[in-house]
């Protein structure tokens, strides 16, 4: 039987967020070639149920990695949403990038469902051992996605006002690596992305590898206390016992930069759930973003950070915990062990043990993820 190719439709859009300031986005739809029923009215994101957001904006010394990061994280979504029986048509993926990087991602995303496609169509896999006869109960099963991108222009523009403050506490120096505003966007998207587009959404680094339920992951905003604006993990290594290790010397009875249960180890914005509705709504996380407010934190706990919005987390959480939902650690396995060795190997474990199911890897510093196959399951290093 012949396989119908996807096909691929481009739509420019353009609206009115706030006077001055536009939300630009252009839209790509992956949709098979026999869903008839599908049309330009609905191409937008009025119906998007589920909202995933990544922040793609790479030096040219890093674009190729920064593709096969992205490809492999987005097969192992799409994977998932084949497996969970969610309507794919409900998942709206926001690209936040520039013009430089967009034509990859582009190809990329083309070669992710051409790739799955193909194996989708010509291997077996579980959850369709009732429907290999039939062509079109296949078809069901297949991704229907939407990809949003979202100039990185206007968020950088909303957030320039903050941008020396938050370089200033929250980068090694002016030139490293998280110095670049990208790593800065998550804090103010709620002021970006308007109330028409989206409430809550997940904002994902590109390295990492989903392995649970992502359905799972959706239902933790409706576990949000009344306080609680953003979803985050605890991090898992020592790197905030070493950046408050001036401030921890002074108070020797802190709780802060200690390990779990008892300590606040910081967090890790490798996965943060963004309620933007609350954001919007919260005059205490508001009250934050703030030259003067930063200031006043990171001097009282004499913090000196490096590493971009996983900084400003944590350290508004010592002040301010009630904002923040702690994810299970395993929904943000980071597999990074620098601190291991690098003076923090007698205490490491304290703080990189995890004893919850793994539902979502995160190859930090390069880390090798898990093996991905194309039935939703993994073969494990």
């Amino acid at each position: 039987m012949m396989v119908k190719m996807i096909r691929k439709k481009f739509i420019q859009i353009s609206l009115q967020q706030q006077r001055h300031q536009q939300y630009l986005i252009a839209t790509k739809t992956n949709v098979m070639a026999n869903d008839n029923h599908y049309n330009d009215d609905n191409n937008n994101y009025s119906d998007c149920g589920y909202h995933i957001a990544f922040i793609l904006i790479e030096r040219d010394l890093f674009a190729t990695k920064s593709m096969l990061k992205f490809s492999n994280t987005l097969k192992s979504i799409l994977i998932n949403i084949n497996s969970t029986g969610l309507d794919p048509g409900s998942l709206c993926i926001h690209l936040i990038t520039n013009d430089h990087i967009r034509s990859h991602l582009l190809h990329t995303i083309d070669n992710v469902h051409e790739e799955l496609t193909r194996q989708w169509t010509n291997e077996p896999y579980p959850w369709l051992d009732n429907h290999r006869s039939s062509l079109n109960n296949h078809n069901e099963h297949r991704p229907l996605t939407r990809y949003f991108f979202i100039d990185s222009s206007t968020i950088e523009l909303q957030l320039e006002y903050l941008l020396p403050t938050l370089r200033t506490f929250f980068t090694h120096k002016p030139t490293s690596y998280y110095s670049n505003a990208l790593f800065f966007y998550s804090i103010i998207l709620h002021q970006v992305i308007p109330s028409t587009i989206a409430d809550r959404i997940i904002l994902l680094d590109i390295d990492v590898q989903l392995d649970g339920n992502i359905l799972e992951l959706f239902e933790e905003f409706g576990r949000f206390k009344p306080d609680e604006v953003i979803g985050i993990a605890l991090e898992q290594q020592p790197v905030y016992r070493h950046i408050l290790h001036e401030y921890r010397r002074s108070n020797n009875n802190t709780i802060v930069g200690s390990p779990p249960p008892n300590g606040f180890p910081g967090f890790n914005s490798g996965i943060v759930l963004l309620h933007l509705r609350k954001m919007r709504e919260s005059k205490l996380y508001n009250s934050l973003l703030n030259q003067d407010v930063i200031k006043h934190i990171c001097q009282k706990y004499q913090f000196r950070g490096h590493l971009g919005d996983q900084d400003f987390y944590t350290v508004t959480a010592i002040d301010h915990r009630r904002l923040y939902h702690t994810l299970s650690c395993g929904w943000n396995r980071q597999l990074c062990q620098w601190w291991r060795f690098h003076g923090y190997g007698k205490v490491f474990d304290d703080y990189h043990r995890c004893e919850q199911p793994i539902m979502l890897y995160h190859g930090n510093c390069n880390s090798a993820l898990p093996t991905l196959t194309y039935y939703g399951a993994y073969r494990r290093r």
